[in-house]
């Protein structure tokens, strides 16, 4: 029996498949397993991308692992251990052949009248080794401490990154509550037109904003594609590998005291390695002391006599001349270098200790100004527009009066989403200056 195909659309949807041919009903079972294998692959990729959100602490431990700026640090550890081995060897002794008396004229031809000596001498600089090792040693803490402040800076330009790529994603949060917006504005005034409540005009000026406004959608997920970049080049990665970050700007950090706050400057790697450098000046300037004394050098040998066939003992020492006023020159330039040291560190806690403060003033005004804009200003404009819209559907408001109101709400919101922003970025900057971690993960 061959059925036509007005014939198979009459029977049940049940049985359609078992009247086509053969080779139609294996065709269409094939094109349904692909077809649900694809959305399997699909639902998969979902999920992977659903799933590749990065956090704050992620990208922070990324940085410290892959770096390339603090990557270089090890090989300067690495010369500087060198140095310290370098420091610690002793100045090899001379062995020294003398030959007296030989190839001269008369009988002094040849070598029967030679006078040989052979003899070995060092100097004993044991303490000036120690103290030059000390030197080295302690060079050793200033790369660390330069290491530590690359560290935070690192760890600090990462949570700046990550921030501003979770401003732009709050960002387009608001863009597509305005393009919410301008769009039911347009379905309204629509309506209000076709029944010759509103001139054609008014229509024109909202889809103008309706597409204005998608071009700002737009343009925020190109600045995200570049945010996403830039963070991902913290740890020396020229793809981001992530989708979006986790965390929302509305929750606020909390504010402590000051004074407990200010306690913690000590702890600042830029003060630390004032202090290491200074453990340096003060090593060096042992040294140079030890370089003050005199240094003893020591000489023995045999000597050989041809002529008679003898062996005699030789020994001797030398010191320098000049006893008074040795390395004072040096000496007066490291205890200069001292002061100046202590002086400069000094004058930073001073710079930090403001900075700091001027830091804590501007987070503590920017969650004052987040919760007022959040708990006063935005409901009351949330309000005011739904007052405004029925207001406009019974003509009692124009376009622009409605319009007016949906751009102070949604002006208010990105002014919430700017004040959380600026005390997001006061707190990092807070936590650099303390020497805090800046592992903080937001929720």
């Amino acid at each position: 029996m061959v059925l036509d195909r007005q014939s198979l659309l009459k029977m049940p949807i049940c049985n359609r498949f078992y009247a086509l041919p053969l080779n139609n009903f294996t065709l269409l079972c094939m094109i349904l397993i692909l077809a649900m294998q694809s959305l399997q692959v699909y639902a998969a990729d979902t999920d992977e991308i659903a799933s590749n959100v990065l956090s704050l602490s992620e990208a922070i431990q990324r940085t410290f692992n892959n770096n390339p700026e603090l990557q270089t640090f090890q090989y300067t550890l690495e010369a500087q251990q060198g140095r310290v081995v370098q420091a610690d060897l002793a100045t090899k002794p001379k062995l020294k052949l003398q030959l007296e008396d030989a190839l001269g004229t008369g009988e002094y031809q040849v070598f029967d009248s030679a006078e040989t000596t052979l003899s070995i001498s060092w100097v004993l600089d044991k303490a000036i080794r120690e103290k030059r090792t000390a030197v080295a040693f302690q060079g050793i803490s200033v790369i660390e401490s330069e290491k530590a402040i690359k560290r935070l800076d690192s760890a600090t330009q990462t949570a700046h990154y990550f921030i501003q790529v979770l401003s732009y994603q709050e960002r387009v949060v608001i863009a597509k509550l305005a393009i919410t917006l301008a769009e039911t504005t347009v379905k309204e005034i629509k309506k209000r037109v076709k029944v010759g409540k509103t001139l054609q005009a008014e229509l024109y000026r909202a889809e103008a904003e309706l597409a204005k406004r998608r071009l700002v959608l737009l343009d925020l997920k190109h600045e995200i594609k570049s945010l996403h970049r830039q963070l991902a080049a913290q740890w020396g990665s020229s793809k981001p590998g992530f989708s979006s970050v986790s965390g929302s700007l509305t929750q606020l950090p909390s504010v402590i005291d000051f004074q407990s706050l200010n306690a913690q400057i000590k702890h600042n790697p830029n003060l630390s390695k004032y202090l290491s450098q200074q453990r340096v000046t003060e090593a060096s300037l042992q040294l140079a002391k030890q370089q003050r004394n005199i240094q003893w050098s020591f000489t023995s040998g045999i000597k050989h006599y041809a002529e008679d066939n003898d062996v005699g003992i030789v020994a001797g020492f030398s010191i320098p001349l000049g006893i008074s006023n040795r390395n004072q020159g040096r000496i007066a330039e490291i205890q200069a270098n001292i002061a100046k040291n202590q002086s400069e560190a000094e004058a930073l806690r001073i710079r930090i200790e403001t900075s700091l403060f001027v830091f804590y003033e501007q987070l503590k005004h920017g969650i004052h100004l987040s919760e007022l804009l959040k708990e006063e200003v935005i409901p009351r404009l949330e309000k005011a527009l739904k007052a405004t819209h029925k207001a406009y559907e019974v003509g009692r408001y124009s376009y622009l009066e409605w319009l007016s109101v949906q751009n102070e709400l949604l002006d208010a919101q990105s002014a919430l989403l700017n004040a959380s922003l600026a005390a997001h970025q006061n707190k990092i900057e807070i936590e650099r200056l303390t020497g805090a971690h800046l592992n903080t993960s937001f929720k």
